[in-house]
């Protein structure tokens, strides 16, 4: 099995998820700073890869957020992976329709967070967010300003914008903008296996049960390659194609388990369980052993700890009165000092309690 988290770059963890980038993620960047940097305009390779690093974060807290809820639901989470396609959190979850339903929402949850952020920023210096998903918003930002009634962009907005916005003001459109366009990616586009397709199949999952449930976030799926796939023809987007081959195999995939179990799909891993996650779902209806929650395991940890402190206190507090008893046999009280004595009286007055 080729597992896309082989072909990953380690980052470190945060709040104890492993984080990795893909090498195929690296690739992309590279590809789109080089053919930036090709381009006659002064500083669009620069501004590209802030860009990229806007993504980057965007996506990282997005698959945060799937970490987050699964732990939530008394799932597990421990690793993400950012890839061209966005993000993969590889999750563990109770076999039930609210811990699925919580956990692919919790990616959307997010975003819609950080653009909130963001489009405060925006108003409060009397500019109104860009709703416009489509790619070239992003990159000529123009933005309305309801002070002076004019159009505010990029430095490469050229005629569209009445006004150039200073920097700072940029990198925060371009931080709303890519958060807005991951929630819409995800929520707005129904299928599966995106985490609109995800939470309708939760929500359909209590009435229509989870094979029929998961059937109709499928055919939803096929009908999104069709869409995307025509919006990658149009517009001659390699992004947008490479989702809807994507979209296909996993329902694909999906379709195959439900039907007969198969075998692995087109690229040898099963994608089948999320774009943005990798949820391990069993088909079958028995619930799966339900694991320690990250928090109860840190409990675990700290409580054992403690006890092991106070076991070796406990310990020494025993030797020490040893000690003092003999000495209090051998030479009397007038030998014991203040300190000792109150020792002696803290220890016995424990003891005592304790019985």
């Amino acid at each position: 099995m080729r597992d896309p988290f082989s072909w990953s770059i380690p980052l470190g963890r945060l709040f104890g998820v492993k984080v990795q980038i893909h090498i195929a993620f690296v690739i992309f960047v590279l590809v789109m700073w080089l053919k930036k940097l090709r381009s006659d305009v002064e500083g669009e390779a620069t501004w590209m890869l802030v860009l990229m690093a806007l993504m980057f974060f965007s996506v990282l807290l997005h698959e945060l957020g799937h970490c987050f809820a699964a732990r939530y639901v008394d799932g597990e989470a421990n690793e993400v992976l950012l890839w061209p396609l966005g993000g993969l959190a590889r999750c563990e979850l109770p076999h039930s329709p609210w811990a699925h339903f919580v956990t692919a929402a919790g990616g959307p949850l997010v975003n819609v967070l950080l653009c909130v952020i963001a489009g405060t920023v925006l108003v409060l210096y009397n500019f109104q967010p860009s709703f416009n998903p489509l790619p070239e918003q992003c990159w000529n930002t123009l933005l309305y300003n309801f002070r002076d009634g004019r159009t505010w962009g990029s430095m490469w907005a050229g005629s569209l914008a009445q006004e150039r916005l200073p920097v700072w003001q940029y990198l925060v459109a371009q931080f709303f903008w890519v958060n807005w366009f991951l929630f819409l990616l995800n929520v707005v586009l129904v299928s599966f296996p995106l985490d609109g397709g995800r939470m309708l199949q939760a929500a359909l999952w209590p009435s229509l049960g989870y094979r029929q449930s998961m059937l109709t976030a499928v055919f939803l799926g096929f009908a999104a390659v069709f869409v995307v796939g025509l919006y990658a023809i149009i517009t001659n987007a390699v992004l947008a194609l490479c989702l809807a081959l994507f979209i296909y195999v996993s329902c694909q995939r999906q379709w195959v388990l439900l039907e007969t179990g198969g075998d692995e799909g087109l690229f040898g891993y099963d994608f089948s369980q999320g774009y943005t996650s990798l949820e391990r779902d069993p088909v079958q209806a028995a619930p799966p052993v339900r694991k320690v929650s990250w928090w109860r395991r840190w409990l675990q940890r700290r409580a054992a700890r403690k006890l092991q402190r106070q076991t070796e206190q406990r310990v020494a507090d025993e030797r020490r009165l040893d000690e003092l008893l003999d000495k209090l046999h051998k030479l009397g009280r007038s030998a014991l000092t203040d300190e000792e004595q109150r020792f002696m009286k803290r220890v016995s007055d424990r003891y005592r309690k304790s019985r």
